[in-house]
């Protein structure tokens, strides 16, 4: 049990330092600065910081959050990129390599095999890159191809390893290369993750396209559809690794399901927010659309529940009324943009698929 403890508390203090250096990542992608030259400094003053002022966590307590020279407040971001990597870090660890059966009465850790040890280390680094992607969405509203590139790779290169590491066991069991056919390239993790990478992008720009044709404008940006692409590709690769699936249609429900908990994700903490500030601006006719398309969806789903849709007549005429409530909810809010009746009522959207990425690896079985 102690040794558990002792790799636990290892790890989120690893964790700890990585989200240390991801501020620095976030901040000096969004000012363009280089992330190694020059050394920490303050954002306020200039002044280079000190060893003993970028202890994760402690440094920022010790000083009560103002700059040792300077006096000014420090931004609660960097305490708190730090402990939430340090969870992630932990939580991964946990979901992953499954070491903490000691914790409750066995004599020793569970062994951790090297399929483990390599998913949770691609899984470090596909964190750092979500929280990367999160941060410098939310303080520039922008996603930076430095970050979701690299996304994209790193799950093409997970699938890559991990399909030569299965050649190479094959091969040192039998002697023999397997048989290069369609259905073991199609089975592949590789294969997994492109298709999944493809469908994740493609999805994401229909759907900003949709704008186009009605109001002149997108939906979504085209990072967007870049952080989905990566997405795609992760977990894609993850999923390609399970040897129940026989076809990469788990791989596309996947990231179909991603983008509809992105959407869930970004509703649940951007509504009460964005009908505040409607109201603010006292656009009434978007407000009320959308208090009328929440109380009718309730009603309907209620209605659903009860069987009271039974009838056909009944069932399609509600549906067919629902769809064109959410229609025009749409429309007005795409027209808001376009007349920027609405601005300044949107937040990015990159934040919400990156909670949906994290919600995904704990919810997926690989």
């Amino acid at each position: 049990m102690g040794f558990t403890l002792l790799i636990l508390g290892w790890i989120f203090v690893l964790g700890l330092v990585i989200g240390s250096f991801l501020n620095v990542v976030i901040l000096r992608t969004v000012s363009g600065e280089s992330i190694v030259f020059p050394a920490s400094k303050c954002p306020k003053c200039g002044t280079p910081l000190k060893w003993y002022h970028n202890i994760p966590v402690l440094s920022y307590i010790f000083l009560r959050g103002k700059c040792a020279f300077c006096k000014e407040h420090i931004s609660l971001q960097y305490p708190m990129v730090e402990l939430l990597t340090g969870i992630i870090f932990l939580a991964l660890f946990i979901k992953i390599c499954k070491p903490i059966d000691p914790l409750f009465g066995l004599s020793s850790m569970m062994p951790i095999g090297w399929y483990q040890i390599l998913v949770y280390l691609f899984a470090l680094i596909v964190t750092g890159l979500f929280i990367a992607i999160a941060g410098t969405d939310i303080l520039e509203k922008k996603v930076a191809d430095v970050h979701t590139i690299p996304l994209i790779v790193m799950g093409l290169v997970f699938s890559f390893l991990y399909t030569g590491a299965t050649v190479y066991v094959y091969y040192k069991e039998l002697g023999e290369l397997p048989k290069f056919t369609w259905e073991l390239c199609s089975t592949s993790p590789l294969f997994f993750s492109i298709l999944a990478g493809v469908v994740g992008f493609f999805t994401m720009e229909i759907l900003a396209r949709i704008g186009l044709p009605m109001v002149g404008a997108r939906i979504f940006g085209e990072g967007d559809s870049y952080i989905a692409a990566g997405l795609g590709t992760v977990f894609g690769g993850l999923l390609g690794t399970v040897d129940t699936f026989h076809n990469p249609l788990p791989a596309i429900y996947s990231i179909l399901l991603i983008l509809v908990m992105s959407c869930i994700v970004q509703l649940v903490f951007t509504l009460p927010l964005f009908m505040k500030k409607l109201a603010q601006k006292k656009n009434w006719v978007t407000f009320g659309a959308i208090c009328a398309f929440i109380v009718y969806t309730i009603v309907y789903l209620t209605a659903q529940s009860l069987n009271w849709l039974e009838n056909s007549v009944a069932y399609w005429a509600s549906t067919i009324v629902l769809l064109a409530m959410g229609i025009f909810v749409c429309r007005e809010i795409l027209l808001g943009i376009k007349d920027k009746v609405s601005e300044g009522l949107y937040l990015p959207f990159g934040p919400a698929m990156v909670v949906a990425g994290f919600i995904s690896f704990f919810l997926l079985n690989f």
